[in-house]
């Protein structure tokens, strides 16, 4: 039996996530969204991809030949500002980054009832997404999965989940609120998503993958190059 008698209690966070977060001038994020709406509306067939897992959703440019950033110079701007970012959020969690390389780069046009299954970004360091046309009233924010709960090791011992709780140690999932012309940038090996179908048409975003142009190790000796 537990006797009625309460310890002070301290919570460490560990193995942290760093999700990365930046936010255009207005102005900036204007015209950036003005060049995009006109290539969402401008761009030619070969170019658009539908896939099955995505009826609601229409992507520009997300074929492994293609990059947006190749195929339309008016985000060229848009490109130089995704790169500082990238090398900023390198810094700042503590790597060494001299240059990068955004390898993939793409629009998403996504209608009401449009989901977005749980996937990571293979083949990629840092990934990204651009809120360009982004209502929280009628979109649904983007969600990552939480691996703490549901990677399970073996032996594997559960308990279940108080409903009336809700916190980074038992939720399957984490909602960041994002905004109209917020960048967000993660390590490319974290899942994410959104299970709530949008309420609206037109949730437009800007998704891209990066590496670093020269792949070194801590000693100097492995490394290897991408080609911008």
């Amino acid at each position: 039996m537990v006797e009625n008698q309460s310890y002070p209690l301290k919570i460490l966070n560990i193995n942290p996530e760093p999700i990365g977060i930046f936010t255009l001038p207005v102005e900036k994020h204007l015209n950036y969204k003005k060049s995009a709406q006109l290539i969402e509306r401008q761009a030619p067939k070969e170019l658009r991809q539908q896939f099955p897992t995505e009826k609601y959703t229409t992507h520009i440019c997300n074929s492994y030949n293609q990059n947006i950033f190749n195929q339309f110079q008016t985000l060229l701007n848009l490109k130089k500002d995704l790169k500082l970012m990238i090398l900023t959020y390198i810094k700042t969690i503590g790597h060494i980054c001299e240059d990068i390389v955004i390898s993939d780069a793409w629009l998403n046009n996504s209608s009401k009832n449009s989901t977005l299954a749980y996937h990571y970004h293979g083949n990629s360091y840092i990934s990204g997404n651009y809120f360009i046309n982004f209502n929280h009233e009628i979109h649904t924010q983007l969600n990552f999965l939480n691996d703490r709960v549901l990677i399970y090791n073996s032996p594997n011992i559960t308990t279940p989940k108080n409903p009336d709780v809700n916190n980074l140690y038992n939720s399957k999932s984490i909602t960041i609120n994002a905004k109209e012309g917020q960048v967000f940038l993660w390590r490319s090996h974290n899942s994410h998503g959104y299970e709530i179908p949008n309420k609206g048409d037109e949730r437009l975003t800007l998704s891209f993958n990066s590496m670093p142009k020269n792949c070194i190790d801590k000693d100097k000796r492995y490394s290897f190059s991408v080609v911008d």
